[in-house]
C-alpha cells in the first residue's frame, strides 16, 4: 500500500500534484521514501508537509519497525537554497516556518516507539543528517558522505543535529564537526559511531529491509523501553535511573509473552513477541 499525500485531496478534474516523500506499509514495517531525487532530496517546505503526512499515516497503520531511505544518488542535500532565496527579506520567517513543521514531524516519528533504520547513500546534509540521525540504527552505503553543512552558510543547526552528534559524540568533537561541516566517509561516520554500518551499494536497501524485518519480529515494548532508558540516562542520577529500570523491567516482566520467552533458552525454542 502506497500512501497518497494529503495535497491528493483536491477537488474534482484537478491533477493530483506527486508527494515529494511517499509511505508503504510492507506487513509489519512502516516504509518512509524522500522521493525529490531530481534535487537530491533537498528539503522545501512542500517536502516538509508530506513528511509530515507520511509520519501520520505510519503512525495510523502501527508498524513494529520503520525503515527511511531515499531515492536516487544521495539521502538528502538538506535544506533547498534555492527556497530558502526565493523567499527573500522574508527567508529568516521561512526558514522559521519550515524548522517548526520539519521538528514536528521529527518528534511525532521518534514518538511512535518502535525501532527506526534509515539508509543513507551519497550525501546526507543538513537536515537530512538530522532525519538520519532520528533513527535507532543507521546503515550507509561505501560511497556515503555526511557534513552538517550549517557553518559553510553561516547557520547553526536544526534538525536535532546539534542534540544527536553531542549524545553521540560528545559535547567537544561535535562541536568541532558542526564548526567545520567537513565531510566525513562512510568509515568515518561508523568509527565515531555516527553510522552503525557500512555496507555496499548494492545491497543497502537490501539490508535495510532485513534489519527492518528482524527488528519488527522482536520485542518492540522493550526496545520502545531502551530508548526511554538511554535517553534519559544523559541526565538522571543514578539513583533516579535505577528506580526508572526497576519500574521498566518489572512492567515487561509483566507480559505474556516476556513471561512465555523466559522459558526459551531452556526449551530451546524461539521466543515470539506480540509487542
Amino acid at each position: 500500500m502506497t500512501f497518497a499525500s494529503t495535497r491528493y485531496k483536491l477537488p474534482p478534474g484537478e491533477t493530483p500534484s506527486v508527494p515529494l516523500v511517499r509511505f508503504e506499509h510492507l506487513g509489519n514495517i512502516a516504509r518512509i521514501i524522500l522521493a525529490r531525487p531530481d534535487a537530491g532530496n533537498a528539503i522545501n517546505a512542500t517536502l516538509i508537509a508530506d513528511l509530515g503526512a507520511a509520519v501520520d499515516a505510519v503512525r495510523a497503520v502501527e508498524p513494529r519497525s520503520v525503515l527511511i531511505t531515499a531515492e536516487g544518488a544521495n539521502f538528502s542535500l538538506g535544506g533547498d537554497l534555492k527556497h530558502l532565496l526565493a523567499a527573500g527579506s522574508d527567508v529568516a520567517a521561512e526558514l522559521g516556518r519550515m524548522a517548526h513543521d520539519f521538528h514536528a514531524a521529527q518528534l511525532r516519528l521518534i514518538g511512535i516507539g518502535v525501532p527506526i533504520i534509515a539508509a543513507a547513500r551519497g550525501h546526507t546534509i543538513g537536515g537530512g543528517f538530522g532525519l538520519a540521525l532520528s533513527s535507532d540504527y543507521l546503515l550507509c552505503s561505501e560511497n556515503a558522505r555526511f557534513s552538517t553543512g550549517y557553518s559553510r552558510l553561516g547557520l547553526s543547526t536544526d534538525a536535532g543535529v546539534s542534540y544527536f552528534l553531542t549524545r553521540a559524540l560528545g559535547v567537544r568533537r561535535a562541536r568541532t564537526l558542526l564548526m567545520d561541516a567537513r565531510f566525513m566517509s562512510a568509515d568515518e561516520a561508523v568509527l565515531l559511531g555516527i553510522a552503525d554500518r557500512k555496507v555496499s551499494d548494492d545491497r543497502l536497501d537490501t539490508a535495510a529491509l532485513d534489519l527492518a524485518r528482524e527488528l519488527a519480529e522482536g520485542p518492540t515494548a522493550a526496545y520502545a523501553a531502551i530508548r526511554r532508558l538511554t535517553d534519559a540516562a544523559a541526565t538522571n542520577s543514578l539513583a533516579t535511573h535505577l528506580d526508572e529500570e526497576t519500574r521498566e523491567i518489572v512492567a515487561l516482566a509483566g507480559r505474556e509473552d516476556v513471561r512465555a520467552a523466559l522459558s526459551t533458552p531452556l526449551t530451546r525454542t524461539k521466543a515470539v513477541f506480540t509487542h
